[in-house]
């Protein structure tokens, strides 16, 4: 346990100094990948929306009607076992 922990702050000390040195280069970097990260989040809700507006009508969020005389017949207290 104490040797990963010497090791993760050592990551992270030479991590902070890498990111203070090099800090135009990091920013140089987030400067591509965040347009390229929003475009393919944008394709995948794109298709997410895509998807739910093929689906069949009716059949998402539609439960069967039960009838009042169903639900009178369930029991409502859990069994107890003969214990009462």
């Amino acid at each position: 346990m104490m040797p990963s922990m010497i090791v993760g702050l050592v990551a992270i000390s030479l991590g902070l100094w890498g990111l203070s040195a090099w800090w135009w280069s990091v920013v140089e970097f987030l400067r591509g990948v965040v347009p390229l990260l929003l475009v393919l989040f944008g394709f995948i809700a794109l298709g997410a929306g895509v998807t739910r507006l093929r689906e069949v009508p009716g059949q998402r969020g539609q439960e069967k009607d039960l009838d009042p005389d169903e639900l009178r017949d369930t029991p409502t207290s859990k069994p107890t076992g003969g214990l009462e």
